[in-house]
């Protein structure tokens, strides 16, 4: 039997973040806004989709960076407004520099600003060496050519697929957070001295999972909380939650059933244009490397798309970009 400090405790995580549980919260509602971000026009770089969305409020502008997918590639895009209503009539940008020596590949991007160097980073994936973590930095966010070239993070240490690379800090120290092979979640640690420098060996810290896991700080609860994408047995994509009292874990499983399409319900006059919850982003609190969120007013930028759209190879799905926001 539980502890009533335990309870009491499990109690609080299941009010601020809305999971199931053990004594009897109800399920979460999640509201769905209108699409903020569709597929670009015929002949666009990302005419097919828009996906993996990360984004940040810096400057009195909404600046999101993407995966895009045209019908022969995929490759970097970013886009900037006021208002999150505003972005679909953003100029979009292709970080087509930022592209894999192998093939120009770019995938799955995250944006900070490190504060110790007052510069910012965006880490994410290129093909090379069977999925390669990469960084490219910038002092100007909203001026699309600024970025440089990208650098590896790390030496990959096997030959197994690493994917959707995510960074966080603490007071001491960067952590490298990756999905293995779709099952387990890694990390990689480094002094924050030394960041983008001296991570360490991977080791094994969550599972299983599918991919996008992202980590952040809960604002007023003192502990980290971890979403990941499971994918179920029709192939439809939900997010499970994790926490921990550090970002050294131990991660716990609180629930495989955080968002998922079945708890989506249509704001309004908005169309239910998703019935899936995939690779999404949190909406911050600030935008540097602590990565925090409010857990209690959960706001979640994700890609999605009608059951009925997923349907043949995976590289011509129709995802679009919109949000969620926690009832």
């Amino acid at each position: 039997m539980k502890s009533s400090t335990a309870v009491s405790a499990f109690l609080l995580i299941g009010m601020a973040t809305g999971v199931l549980a053990e004594a009897g919260a109800g399920k979460v509602t999640w509201r769905l806004g209108p699409p903020l971000l569709l597929p670009g026009e015929p002949g666009a770089f990302d005419e097919v989709a828009v996906k993996d969305p990360s984004i940040v409020y810096f400057s009195d502008a909404w600046h999101v960076f993407y995966t895009a997918r045209s019908k022969a590639a995929y490759s970097l895009g970013y886009a900037s407004a006021p208002r999150l209503e505003a972005l679909q009539g953003a100029e979009r940008h292709q970080l087509s520099h930022l592209g894999g020596r192998q093939d120009g590949y770019a995938a799955a991007p995250q944006v900070f600003f490190f504060e110790p160097q007052q510069r910012w980073y965006l880490v994410y994936q290129t093909r090379d060496a069977n999925y390669q973590p990469v960084y490219a930095t910038t002092t100007a966010i909203a001026e699309a050519g600024s970025w440089s070239g990208p650098k590896n993070l790390v030496e990959k240490s096997d030959r197994a697929k690493w994917i959707d690379f995510w960074v966080i800090c603490d007071d001491e120290a960067a952590y490298l957070f990756y999905t293995r092979d779709h099952q387990e979640v890694y990390v990689m640690t480094a002094a924050l001295e030394e960041f983008p420098d001296g991570f360490g060996n991977p080791r094994s810290v969550f599972g299983p999972v599918h991919e996008a896991v992202h980590i952040y700080r809960a604002a007023g609860l003192d502990e980290y909380h971890l979403f990941y994408e499971l994918r179920g047995g029709d192939g439809l994509r939900r997010f499970g939650l994790a926490t921990a009292p550090g970002l050294d874990g131990p991660w716990t499983r609180q629930t495989d059933d955080y968002a998922t399409g079945a708890q989506v319900e249509a704001s309004g006059a908005s169309a239910l244009w998703t019935e899936e919850i995939s690779h999404g982003e949190m909406i911050r609190s600030g935008y540097d490397q602590w990565l925090s969120y409010d857990p209690v007013q959960a706001q979640f930028l994700i890609q999605g798309m009608r059951a009925s759209e997923h349907q043949g190879d995976y590289t011509g799905l129709p995802w679009k970009l919109g949000i969620i926001r926690k009832e």
